[in-house]
């Protein structure tokens, strides 16, 4: 199938021929988790600068022509990014305190040449997985609450 786009630094076409874009893969481009005003809002709630948000704005409006579809590849990243934060906050925080923390090793003259690379992926990795055991006890302990609330319902009435 031929897919087109746009590179947006340059503004010139690009065109590539894939035979892995497959209706499936076309259907599932095709549908967001989240509104678009929903996005919309999650956007402005974010603590970042306005030109931050208008960059966000514009790369949700990123789309790709495969075959005879549109689809809006931009907002599909933006909803899974969401979603995932949603789901997992602190491990989304500690994935993005060890790019920031790999970002600053790799900054360092001469030596973050070599380990940025090395420094940059563990950092990220031990980011995610420390949230990853935040966010898995939350969920059970929130589970649990649950739990308990159920077995007192009756008590309701």
């Amino acid at each position: 199938m031929k897919v087109t786009g746009k590179n947006p630094e340059t503004g010139e076409d690009i065109e590539l021929e894939s035979d892995k874009v497959t209706p499936e893969f076309i259907d599932s481009m095709s549908e967001n988790s989240l509104p678009d005003d929903q996005v919309k809002k999650l956007i402005e709630k974010l603590d970042i600068s306005a030109d931050a948000k208008s960059m966000l704005y514009a790369f949700s409006r990123v789309t790709i022509k495969a075959g005879e579809f549109v689809l809006k590849i931009g907002r599909k990243i933006i909803d899974f990014v969401f979603l995932l934060y949603k789901e997992y906050p602190s491990a989304t925080f500690g994935m993005v305190f060890g790019a920031i923390a790999g970002f600053l090793v790799a900054s360092i003259p001469f030596l973050g040449a070599v380990l940025g690379p090395i420094v940059t992926p563990i950092a990220i990795a031990i980011g995610l997985l420390g949230g990853l055991k935040e966010d898995l006890k939350d969920q059970a302990l929130v589970r649990r609450v649950a739990e308990i609330n159920a077995s007192f319902s009756p008590l309701a009435a």
